[in-house]
């Protein structure tokens, strides 16, 4: 077969010599390929793109809803540890006190700079009560009792208060004792 398909070749090589493709056939060849391929390209880029664009919404979507199961979660914790929502009587006491001891404490702050060491050690007490007082309450959502947890914050915050009005007692006798020197020194 191989040898009659070279003979025929060689028998027509005239005729087949006869037939040169047109000088721009090349050129349209070409130019359609490189058509093809730029949109086979395009094909591509667009199909990254739709499969980013797809990527970018579920990614949206995952972070919204992790943003909202968050916020619920977050906001039926504050729900349960609210002292209103425990014992609103309890929740009065608590911000009573509180409120006193802000004022206490703005009191004590005024021999700060008269008496630094006296106001150093009376702080540093008060800073300890303070700190029992917060570990109470970052326990009171997992404790299994609420009230009796709620119950020793506020038992803190009475100490607290009696710290501090001891602490200004005590302040106020430096303070006499101060200004009998002072008039005994004067009418001598």
């Amino acid at each position: 077969m191989k040898d009659r398909l070279e003979s025929f070749i060689r028998n027509n090589k005239k005729e087949f010599d006869q037939f040169d493709p047109p000088p721009a056939l090349w050129d349209k060849i070409e130019k359609q390929l490189d058509e093809k391929f730029d949109l086979s390209q395009a094909g591509a880029k667009k199909g990254k793109v739709v499969r980013l664009s797809f990527l970018l919404k579920v990614a949206a979507t995952i972070i919204i809803v992790l943003g909202v199961g968050l916020w619920g979660y977050q906001y039926q914790k504050k729900e349960s540890t609210e002292l209103s929502n425990i014992d609103p009587q309890l929740a009065k006491q608590q911000v009573h006190y509180a409120s006193l001891i802000e004022v206490k404490r703005s009191e004590l702050k005024q021999i700060e700079k008269e008496e630094p060491q006296l106001y150093s050690e009376f702080s540093s007490e008060i800073r300890k009560m303070d700190a029992s007082y917060q570990k109470l309450k970052s326990d009171l959502p997992g404790s299994p009792n609420q009230e009796e947890t709620v119950k020793a914050m506020i038992r803190n915050l009475q100490i607290q208060t009696e710290l501090l009005t001891q602490q200004l007692s005590i302040i106020e006798q430096i303070n006499n004792v101060k200004k009998e020197q002072k008039n005994g020194t004067q009418q001598i």
